[in-house]
């Protein structure tokens, strides 16, 4: 998992300067008014040196000292990144990016101080839990990150396409039902909630997981994915899909790890009879 989650990043974060360089569109989007191009450039060689090579270098020497020194490098860049947006009230979009990999590579560092089993609340209490992961996560993630994106792209005010509003509607409705029948699925028969910090204390194989692994995080594409479209944005559609690819490729094992542990066999026999992102009988063969 740790070498394919630092691999992923060293991509991404070549991928982003190379982006920067020869787009000035691209430049635009992450710069900020208090900072000269020039100076923005001389970022480079210590970004490349501190998170893309040292990160590319974890990715095949398992040495956790290592993981350490490009957590520290992401916090010095995040709180740049922080105090640059303060000075010169722009910049929303790159100080975003950097609070996610700071995030990224807390987890990365720390995985298992994210992976708690519930405590053992009744379920009226881990239903009102979940209600506020929810509305908490939507907020966030449908919400307040996609009109960062929008407005910073647009400005205001933002208008979506009358042609693709109702068809995006429709699909928003119906990844949220996917999304919200998958979390009451998780509290009625897991004992815990879908957030792993107080994960469920029963393997689900009920409701949406009869069908499809990871419902929830399958809702949560669908749902970006209508927003893209009713703005026509490939910009958020691209946000979405890196998140999927991150979480495909970086959380899912991690947690898959964590059930095998906790639930052994019975996990395992499951998790060769239900497919991860396609539901159980679409394109059998």
């Amino acid at each position: 998992m740790g070498n394919t989650a630092y691999l992923f990043q060293a991509a991404l974060i070549c991928i982003w300067w190379i982006s920067i360089s020869v787009s000035d569109g691209i430049y635009q989007i992450f710069a900020y008014e208090s900072i000269s191009k020039t100076t923005f450039f001389n970022l480079l060689v210590p970004d490349i040196i501190l998170l893309g090579l040292l990160s590319l270098i974890r990715a095949y020497v398992n040495k956790r000292d290592l993981g350490l020194i490009i957590l520290g490098a992401f916090a010095y860049a995040t709180l740049f990144c922080v105090n640059a947006s303060i000075t010169s009230q722009d910049g929303a979009i790159p100080t975003l990016t950097m609070l996610f990999g700071l995030v990224f590579n807390v987890f990365l560092v720390y995985p298992t101080t994210f992976l708690k089993r519930s405590s053992g609340s009744t379920f009226t209490i881990n239903l009102l839990k979940t209600s506020v992961q929810i509305v908490s996560f939507w907020f966030l993630f449908l919400g307040i990150f996609p009109f960062i994106i929008l407005w910073s792209l647009r400005g205001w005010p933002l208008m979506w396409s009358a042609s693709t509003l109702p068809f995006a509607g429709l699909l928003f409705v119906a990844f949220s039902c996917l999304g919200l029948s998958s979390a009451w699925t998780m509290v009625r028969h897991g004992d815990g909630t879908p957030l792993p910090l107080d994960a469920t204390n029963r393997l689900v194989v009920a409701g949406p997981y009869r069908f499809i692994r990871n419902p929830m995080a399958l809702a949560g594409f669908g749902q970006i994915a209508a927003v893209a479209l009713a703005f026509q944005s490939v910009s958020v559609f691209i946000y979405g899909l890196i998140g999927a690819i991150a979480w495909h490729v970086i959380v899912r094992p991690i947690e898959e790890k964590d059930l095998v542990e906790k639930f052994g066999e019975t996990y395992l026999a499951y998790r060769s009879q239900v497919r991860c992102w396609i539901p159980k009988g679409i394109f059998k063969g």
